[in-house]
């Protein structure tokens, strides 16, 4: 059984470790004696949201497991606060692209997977998204790989690959 991993990007940890640190930083330095409170509450939810992103990056930044694995049968995803995700290769119908941009600007890019036999009502989520959203029932999970060091379309190319012997035998 041939075993791929994905690790973490340790550029973009450190990017975003710099970042949230000039930020907590320049927040925590802010003189604001006789500012009022809905202003005092919004400095500390953005001390406290840049705070967890240095927490975030250091843990990016010193993780040594992989954040993605892909196997011969299945696809791991290793989230760095949760448990992992496992994925059977024959329980996949496709994996598809999706991006977020802000102003023309790519932010994320997310790799979908399309189950053949999804969970029916696992979730708040699942249950209402059918409604929301057009032909959404079937997506059970999606990943983002912006801190994973790998290309969208390789790996993307990696996983069809890997869903396709199994979609040949069902046929």
């Amino acid at each position: 059984m041939k075993e791929i991993h994905f690790y973490s990007s340790k550029i973009k940890s450190l990017i975003m470790l710099m970042v949230s640190g000039i930020f907590t930083f320049g927040l925590y330095h802010i003189g604001c004696k006789n500012e009022k409170f809905f202003l005092m509450v919004i400095l500390g939810l953005a001390f406290a949201l840049f705070l967890f992103g240095i927490v975030y990056s250091l843990l990016l930044l010193f993780r040594t497991k992989p954040l993605l694995t892909v196997t011969d049968q299945q696809i791991i995803v290793y989230n760095v606060l949760r448990k992992p995700t496992t994925f059977n290769f024959e329980d996949v119908l496709l994996f598809c692209t999706s991006d977020m941009k802000h102003h023309g600007i790519k932010t994320a890019a997310f790799i979908h997977v399309v189950l053949k036999h999804p969970k029916k009502n696992s979730n708040l989520l699942n249950r209402i998204s059918p409604t929301l959203f057009r032909n959404s029932e079937s997506r059970e999970f999606s990943f983002q790989i912006d801190m994973i060091n790998v290309k969208t379309k390789v790996l993307l190319e990696l996983l069809q690959s890997k869903i396709r012997p199994y979609s040949l035998i069902n046929k």
